[in-house]
């Protein structure tokens, strides 16, 4: 949506319309729109030391979250919509897609969710809740997919939904450039409109409710309740928590195995990272560490 505000509480299983089949036949709840087809596959590479390393690095050397995205899909994808990663198809999809991406992304790398912790915001207890990445719904798209037609004052226009490419561009800018924005997104406007150099709230808001219309959407706040007062908060999620690692805990891997074993870094990076961790649980177990 333009701009990204937040909508309010959507509890899991609720409004949304992708079922949790979806999910598993690996389709994007939105898609890249090329020769006229609209296209929604996708696939990760499997899950190595060097893909882990390329994800984090990611993050670590990229200026802006929105580009440390595209870095770390570019590593991790094997293929997305008939084709290659490349970083032009990336940054073309829409939010929703990318963010869709990369929370499938941290499953695909062992992060499947797990306990959470949370501030009461009604008795300020501090509380724990469990939550699995895959039973979060996820909207697909709308009709009309990725446009959009809103008959204004001064006329009808189409736009188009906010891409990777656009959040780029606009990170770090000030909230004043939701018009620089919105411009950009505009691809067509009746031959008698002449669009204002500044929109009203209400112009805005309608635009952004004929968006929002169309583009599929990644679940970003659920109810939690306080065991203590029983009471619903809304919690925030993170969309992005593959890109929270520390390099370093590879490295650290890479490190104790090739004291061990005594393996070249790319090898011990070629491992799948459930080998990987398996030899770091015999290497424990030679040391008397685990069971």
């Amino acid at each position: 949506p333009l701009p990204s505000r937040e909508r309010g509480l959507q509890r899991v299983g609720e409004v949304f319309g992708m079922r949790k089949e979806s999910l598993n036949k690996k389709l994007l709840p939105g898609g890249l729109i090329e020769n006229g087809e609209r296209r929604r596959d996708y696939a990760f590479r499997p899950p190595t030391g060097a893909m882990e390393l390329a994800v984090t690095q990611a993050a670590e050397r990229s200026n802006s979250t929105p580009a440390a995205v595209t870095q770390a899909l570019v590593h991790s994808l094997e293929h997305i919509a008939d084709g290659p990663p490349t970083e032009a198809r990336i940054n073309a999809l829409c939010v929703a897609d990318r963010q869709f991406l990369m929370r499938e992304l941290a499953r695909h790398l062992g992060n499947a969710g797990g306990w959470f912790e949370a501030d009461c915001k009604h008795c300020d207890a501090r509380f724990n809740f469990s939550l699995d990445y895959a039973d979060l719904p996820v909207r697909e798209a709308g009709d009309g997919y990725p446009f959009a037609e809103v008959a204004m004052d001064f006329g009808r226009v189409r736009l188009r939904l906010p891409t990777g490419a656009d959040q780029i561009r606009l990170a770090g800018k000030p909230a004043d450039h939701e018009h620089a924005l919105l411009e950009s997104l505009l691809v067509e406007v009746s031959h008698d409109a002449t669009v204002p150099t500044t929109l009203n709230a209400e112009a805005l808001a309608a635009i952004e409710t004929a968006l929002e219309a169309v583009s599929p959407e990644v679940l970003r706040q659920v109810a939690a309740a306080c065991p203590e007062c029983g009471k619903a908060n809304n919690v925030d999620l993170n969309p992005y928590t593959a890109l929270t690692h520390d390099s370093r805990e590879v490295l650290t891997d890479v490190h104790r195995i090739a004291l061990h074993y005594h393996w070249g870094e790319a090898e011990i990076l070629a491992l799948p990272r459930k080998r990987r961790h398996d030899y770091l649980r015999l290497i424990d177990q030679a040391r008397g560490m685990t069971g």
